[in-house]
């Protein structure tokens, strides 16, 4: 064991602050280096204070009541900054992961009356049972998840019985971002003869479905 080491292993085992822990380590450090210079051998010096643990209760037996406490609040101080620290990442990685929304009308990406089509065209193919014009529109990763038959069960569970449509009630639109990716968001609410269904539609750049939710 090198002398480093030692001093290394006797500092875990203080129980002080950091600050009289830096200081010990310091002086115990010269000791040893100058017992070496003075001829003596690493082994016979670090034999004669025996092995770490005991020589840091030495140490440890002669601290007060005082400085205990001072190290306690210290560490418990250090556990709540890790803590505190590691839900701070998981803050910042969930809201990198949470969409961020702005007005579609500023969106350097999407045209405003393009998406509000897109998505009306989209809800006239739903009304009229048209499941596979639906799912033409949708990009690749919506097609390995939804398919016709999809859209026909979400439909009935909504309504056996949708009846005509008979109006589209006011259209919300947003530009959304999720993981450095841009998409058009629609909300919208849309009264049939026999039932008021809300749709939330949304697009990639390129006006793909990329996602499609009704209640």
């Amino acid at each position: 064991m090198t002398a480093e080491k030692y001093v290394r292993e006797v500092g875990k085992l203080l129980k002080c602050r950091t600050a009289k822990k830096r200081e010990i380590k310091k002086q115990l450090l010269e000791e040893i280096n100058s017992a070496v210079g003075k001829g003596q051998s690493l082994d016979e010096v670090l034999g004669r204070m025996g092995i770490p643990w005991d020589f840091a209760n030495h140490y440890n037996d002669q601290f007060d009541k005082e400085e205990k406490k001072a190290a306690k609040r210290e560490k418990t101080w250090k556990v709540w900054g890790i803590i505190l620290s590691f839900l701070l990442i998981i803050a910042i990685a969930a809201y990198w992961k949470l969409p961020k929304f702005s007005d579609i009308g500023e969106s350097s990406v999407f045209d405003e009356t393009q998406v509000r089509a897109q998505a009306e065209g989209i809800i006239r193919f739903y009304s009229e049972d048209n499941f596979h014009s639906v799912t033409e529109c949708m990009d690749e990763n919506m097609k390995t998840v939804i398919n016709a038959a999809t859209l026909q069960y979400m439909k009935t569970q909504v309504s056996e019985d949708f009846g005509e449509l008979v109006s589209f009630d006011e259209m919300d639109t947003a530009e959304a971002v999720q993981d450095g990716k841009k998409y058009a968001v629609v909300q919208v609410q849309v009264s049939y003869e026999n039932v008021s269904v809300f749709y939330t539609i949304t697009f990639d750049e390129e006006l793909k479905l990329a996602g499609f939710y009704i209640k």
